[in-house]
């Protein structure tokens, strides 16, 4: 402990009352007095035992140096365990899973019906730019798409075909051949069922999902065309479809002529 306290007391420029004798060398070369040689330990021989406050002081000094001392060591040591715990702790929690990429970002200009020649044709900014209302829409005009081909098909064959049970009204005229026909009974009671059956059919059965994609509702005759290419072709023939059928609507009330009938046939 004398050792340890030797630097701190030079440092201090502490000096002997008795022999005015500064502490610039080890402890044991100062005139040690009967109160300090309890805590510095026995003098070299020959050393003259004086009673010094000065040496008492500075063997005070000495000993709190070196409580001080034993004090940071010990925190120092608590400090490093302290850390060791911590670290091991960390060692045990599992490590944080990765997250997962971002989706990509919806772009309308990268799905199904964007074609040649017109590509993404859109002139009134109509078409939505979030999946959910894109779903939405497409559904609607892939639906419409088929019903127009139906009807642009159905208002050609009915001028030839009729259903039996719906060749005369019930006033016994013949039943006109074009759109007269949903004014006309019984033709007005067979519109009325086929708008019932489509509802049932799209409720039960035909119900949309957006894992699978809008108008898909399976291939039950296993044809397996379901593909890019096709369906850029049903949406390309559904949206002429449906210019056809109104078209076709519109000049039969115009001029009371069927689909066939305007053709000069």
């Amino acid at each position: 402990m004398a050792m340890l306290a030797a630097p701190l007391l030079r440092g201090l420029g502490l000096k002997c009352s008795c022999c005015n004798q500064k502490a610039s060398g080890p402890i044991q070369g100062l005139q040690p007095c009967p109160v300090a040689l309890p805590l510095l330990g026995s003098p070299p021989v020959g050393v003259q035992r004086q009673a010094c406050s000065t040496h008492a002081a500075l063997a005070v000094h000495a000993r709190g140096a070196a409580v001080a001392a034993g004090l940071a060591c010990a925190c120092a040591q608590g400090l490093r365990h302290q850390r060791a715990r911590g670290a091991s702790a960390r060692d045990k929690v599992p490590p944080t899973p990765p997250r997962p990429p971002p989706k990509p970002e919806f772009d309308p200009k990268r799905q199904v019906g964007v074609t040649a020649p017109f590509g993404f044709f859109d002139p009134l900014g109509l078409c939505p730019k979030d999946a959910e209302t894109f779903f939405e829409y497409r559904t609607c005009e892939i639906k419409h798409g088929r019903v127009a081909m139906m009807a642009s098909l159905g208002a050609v064959a009915q001028h030839y075909v009729r259903i039996p049970g719906f060749n005369y009204t019930t006033w016994g005229e013949k039943m006109p051949a074009g759109i007269g026909a949903v004014w006309s009974n019984p033709g007005t009671f067979g519109c009325v069922l086929l708008v019932v059956l489509a509802a049932a059919l799209e409720q039960v059965f035909w119900r949309e999902d957006a894992e699978r994609g809008a108008g898909n509702y399976g291939d039950p005759l296993g044809l397996g065309q379901y593909n890019e290419d096709m369906r850029n072709r049903e949406l390309n023939n559904g949206r002429m479809a449906m210019f056809s059928a109104a078209g076709i609507i519109v000049a039969e009330l115009a001029t009371g002529r069927d689909a066939v009938q305007q053709l000069g046939m």
